[in-house]
């Protein structure tokens, strides 16, 4: 599913006080391409993606999705939409600490509706490509934070997302897991046709993508 953004403007704050993140970005994300989005701490990357997966809402300009405008979709629609079609791996993790690790990847297939046999086989195979099959049975809290981070990543992948932005993705992992967890988010838009975008300060990890954006002072360069 391809996605976009043209003009995308976002600014916190007014006046004198008023922080500019975003200043007139243009963008295509080609349906079943890995793209990387590079650039210093501020530059606007993580507010980029948050503004292409629906998480907050531009100033100004249009983001696409498939063909659908993100921004004539109430609450309830944008929340429907981001559950059928976007996946996401963020940085802090952001698993629930009352559930297992199979519990909290299985997590999207029941809001979703979508939990059967088959679905279940899927997530197995997910986690057990990750690496983290023999601590399903484990809490988020007695689990390091590279198992934290492959049980997050099994979870955005379950629903197989049309789109799914990571933040950071291998942040807490080691050069190996790394590697692994990039071969497989190159192998998602490649073999699955998934649209993967992905927010990095690794250079190294960025080399895996199909073409990487670079951005500074809230613009693409």
């Amino acid at each position: 599913m391809a996605a976009g953004a043209r003009n995308l403007t976002k600014t916190y704050g007014s006046g004198d006080a008023a922080v500019h993140a975003l200043r007139g970005v243009d963008l295509d994300l080609p349906s079943g391409r890995f793209t990387a989005i590079m650039g210093p701490s501020g530059s606007g990357k993580s507010t980029l993606m948050h503004c292409l997966a629906g998480l907050d809402q531009a100033s100004s300009g249009t983001v696409t999705v498939g063909g659908t405008d993100l921004a004539a979709l109430d609450d309830d629609a944008l929340t429907v939409f981001r559950r059928e079609h976007v996946g996401f791996v963020f940085q802090a993790f952001n698993l629930l600490p009352m559930l297992t690790a199979w519990q909290n990847i299985l997590l999207p297939l029941e809001l979703g509706g979508r939990i059967d046999d088959a679905t279940r086989e899927r997530a197995r195979a997910i986690a057990d490509t990750l690496g983290v099959a023999d601590r399903l049975g484990h809490r988020p809290a007695e689990l390091s934070g590279g198992q934290q981070q492959r049980v997050a990543i099994a979870r955005a992948l379950v629903m197989q997302p049309d789109l799914l932005f990571a933040d950071e993705p291998t942040g807490n992992l080691d050069s190996t897991t790394s590697a692994e967890v990039l071969d497989h988010l190159r192998r998602s838009a490649r073999e699955l046709g998934q649209t993967v975008v992905m927010v990095t300060h690794d250079r190294d990890a960025a080399t895996y993508a199909d073409h990487v954006v670079t951005m500074q002072d809230g613009r693409i360069v």
